[in-house]
């Protein structure tokens, strides 16, 4: 568990009161119960199928606004839809390595995978949505996805630098 090292010393603690903290902190994460360590594994499972599900459900919902829409604001709307959800598992993802105490790479890998995913959904649909409907496309998919594969990693992105640039003004 990385603790706040500046700011336990501010509060007036001493070096080696901190580090036994640490030290008892780690410890008591290292000897979790085997039912616990199920669950939070069944919790990252569940997670990582609510992505992918999200995934599916932004890909059948964008798609008919993909062929509706002349303007450019389709990309707005893509961009935000991507945005909001990557923000809310974002949090969600904070909060579980809040709770952990650890950095999950699991999740950082799940949701790379699951943005790449949701290209290839919003690919795929737009290109059925198509040949069924036989509407032409007006905008090319290709920058639409982009747009929404981009605007949906860049929170966790920000996440993940802020995180490594907190952690490296803690240490000491």
């Amino acid at each position: 568990m990385n603790i706040n090292k500046l700011d336990l010393l501010s509060k007036g603690w001493k070096t080696s009161e901190i580090e036994q903290a640490s030290r008892i902190l780690e410890k008591a994460e290292s000897s979790k119960h085997s039912r616990i360590k199920v669950v939070d594994f069944m919790l990252l499972v569940v997670l990582g199928i609510l992505m992918l599900l999200n995934g599916f459900v932004c890909s059948v919902l964008l798609v008919p606004f993909i062929y509706a829409m002349q303007s450019s604001f389709i990309l707005v709307i893509v961009a935000v839809v991507g945005f909001v959800f990557s923000a809310f598992f974002t949090l969600i993802i904070y909060d579980v390595e809040k709770i952990h105490h650890k950095h999950e790479t699991n999740l950082f890998i799940a949701f790379i995978v699951n943005g790449l995913v949701n290209f290839y959904f919003l690919l795929e649909f737009t290109a059925q949505f198509g040949a069924r409907t036989k509407l032409p496309l007006t905008h090319n998919i290709y920058i639409i996805t982009g747009t929404y594969l981009v605007s949906f990693l860049v929170p966790h992105i920000v996440y993940q630098l802020r995180k490594n640039y907190a952690a490296d003004n803690n240490n000491i």
